[in-house]
């Protein structure tokens, strides 16, 4: 059976909620914040691993600050458009897409930064792949490199969980969102029905929910060293007010 992960039609019917064009427009901020929060201010040119690159907001935001960067997607229809964007948007040169596995993608040594935003790590049922994911993103980076996770961390989704709740995307679209989480709260099962002109569309997939304390283990039995969290883009510390999860991780 097709994981979600790999279906092309579960990544086009939910491209309207995931990437609405205010998340393209964020992305130049949220890019300035992982250099903030990462100590890399000033750095650069870096070589930049974004992974996965989806449409290719922050693979653009990367490119325009002056990185090198290579973006990494499963999904076609996702880097036929990063391509697009790109072309008209970004340096010559710049970005080079890349259609692969997260779970396979290998460059020993060849990036001073890897980034994986937007809660796009644990997407698998079985955590070793999650554990397959971390030692890539360790060998891929060169010694003192530093990996970026921005996810939802299961402090914050146990203080504001909501099992049903609907949102008016901005083409009038009407989105229903359920939530089951599994007993141990170490996964999320989610169900979104978009609604519009009399048509329904439906996705249903699920992730693992880390902790903080269970990332920062994962990642150091994967390699890394010097873990820091954040509680959001802005910086704040991971505690009782945490808004996401972010994690900065050297090599």
């Amino acid at each position: 059976m097709t994981s979600w992960t790999e279906d092309p039609a579960f990544w086009a019917i939910s491209r309207k909620s995931m990437f609405p064009d205010s998340s393209f427009e964020a992305a130049g901020s949220e890019v300035a914040a992982v250099f903030q929060l990462a100590g890399l201010l000033g750095k650069g040119p870096l070589d930049v691993l974004d992974l996965p690159c989806g449409p290719g907001r922050h693979s653009l935001a990367l490119a325009r600050a002056g990185h090198r960067v290579v973006g990494v997607d499963l999904t076609q229809s996702y880097l036929d458009e990063a391509r697009r964007l790109l072309d008209a948007e970004a340096p010559r040169g710049s970005v080079e897409l890349v259609r692969a596995d997260m779970r396979a993608f290998e460059r020993a040594g060849s990036f001073d930064l890897a980034v994986n935003l937007f809660t796009s790590f644990g997407f698998f049922e079985d955590i070793e792949h999650d554990r397959q994911t971390l030692r890539l993103f360790h060998r891929n980076l060169r010694p003192g490199g530093t990996l970026f996770i921005d996810t939802q961390a299961k402090e914050v989704l146990a203080r504001v969980f909501q099992p049903k709740g609907w949102v008016r995307l901005d083409d009038g679209t009407v989105m229903l969102q359920e939530r089951t989480i599994a007993p141990g709260w170490d996964w999320v099962d989610v169900t979104w029905t978009y609604l519009k002109d009399g048509r329904e569309d439906s996705v249903t997939f699920g992730h693992r929910v880390y902790s903080g304390a269970e990332l920062t283990r994962e990642l150091r039995e994967s390699g890394f060293s010097d873990v820091q969290l954040f509680g959001g883009w802005d910086g704040r510390p991971f505690d009782q007010d945490a808004k996401r999860l972010m994690v900065v991780a050297r090599a």
